[in-house]
């Protein structure tokens, strides 16, 4: 509407500058600028979210004024504003209400209806001043509308935000309670159970050493799976393989596991491969612990499982050594290095890039 009326403001000051007559351009040239600096002030305003400042409504009020009366300052009595001072009931509706609004329209017919009169002008050019106080009640009643339709929408999320909110929360307590049950339930059926089997194999040391490892490494692991942030763990899946091998041959596997990561199709071929390390180390070199390190640095992984057994002759590798090893790390992309000697025990590196 403001950019409307200047559009129509700027058209008539033009046409009754070319009109030959008695006509004040001065003061028409002073109404284009004035209109000209009342509209960008308006756009700045809007940007800038103070349309509904009291001090720009005043200034903007006077702006208003001062382009009504320019026709009757320059003589010009066909000079009317066209839509600036409708605009001004606009931000009169968007920075107040309907009842001020009101007012505000009442004000502006009485000012256009009493400059129609100085002017000479025709009675229904003076009865159509009743258009500011249409314009004004409609304007306010719309904005008025508008506004509560916010204010229900606002409220409205405000309280989806609160029941989201509540039901996050709920989530969080059956996490907990889920979470705890979980806990409850691995305590009772791996160290409640444990702690019985070793109370009954007290008079044999062995077996007790054995299962107190066995749980430890059972705790180690849930904790691990409970710090993990990854669905599939590369830590837990190689941890997985390592007590495999400790169960079925009673060997002590000490392992040190930096980093983790998301398992694909590259770990899984190292993890194989570490489980196929480890079961030789465990079935041929006659050592009582295997020491298993794995880290993920650089974009690569390394996995060392060294023992210090019987060792053998690397020119008489097994079959083992060449397709479960070497050959799955290879098809991965990596190498696999065997460092041993007769007596000397044995050590299998497997690197492998990730990207």
């Amino acid at each position: 509407m403001r950019l409307l009326g200047w559009g129509w403001l700027m058209l008539l000051a033009i046409a009754a500058l070319n009109t030959d007559g008695d006509i004040d351009t001065t003061v028409l040239v002073a109404t284009m600028i004035v209109a000209t600096a009342g509209t960008g002030m308006t756009v700045l305003a809007a940007r800038r979210r103070l349309l509904g400042e009291t001090w720009y409504l005043l200034v903007d009020a006077a702006i208003t004024l001062a382009l009504a009366t320019a026709g009757l300052l320059a003589g010009f009595d066909e000079f009317l504003v066209g839509g600036y001072p409708a605009s001004w009931l606009f931000i009169v509706a968007y920075a107040t209400n309907v009842r001020i609004t009101t007012l505000a329209g009442v004000a502006a017919g009485v000012v256009f209806a009493a400059l129609h009169i100085l002017m000479d002008m025709p009675q229904t050019r003076v009865l159509g001043s009743v258009q500011f106080v249409i314009v004004a009640i409609v304007v306010g009643w719309a904005f008025e509308t508008l506004r509560e339709r916010e204010r229900l929408r606002i409220e409205a999320e405000h309280e989806r935000s609160q029941a989201e909110h509540e039901l996050a929360d709920e989530q969080q307590r059956s996490a907990r309670l889920e979470e705890r049950s979980v806990i409850a339930r691995q305590l009772h059926d791996s160290v409640l159970q444990t702690l019985k089997l070793i109370s009954t194999a007290a008079d044999d040391p062995g077996e007790v050493r054995y299962l107190a490892r066995v749980q430890e490494r059972d705790l180690r692991r849930t904790i691990n799976e409970y710090q993990s942030p990854f669905a599939d763990s590369f830590r837990a899946r190689l941890l997985d393989v390592r007590a495999e091998v400790e169960d079925r041959y009673r060997v002590q596997i000490e392992e040190v596991v930096n980093d983790d990561s998301e398992m694909d199709d590259r770990l899984r071929a190292v993890v194989a491969a570490a489980a196929e390390a480890m079961n030789n180390a465990a079935r041929h070199s006659g050592a009582g612990s295997i020491d298993l390190f794995a880290e993920i640095r650089d974009g690569r992984v390394r996995v060392n499982v060294r023992d210090r057994g019987s060792g053998f002759d690397p020119s008489v590798s097994g079959a083992g050594i060449t397709h479960s090893i070497r050959k799955r790390i290879e098809a991965a992309g990596g190498s696999a290095e065997i460092k041993t000697l007769p007596g000397r025990g044995t050590e299998v590196e497997l690197i492998v890039p990730l990207r």
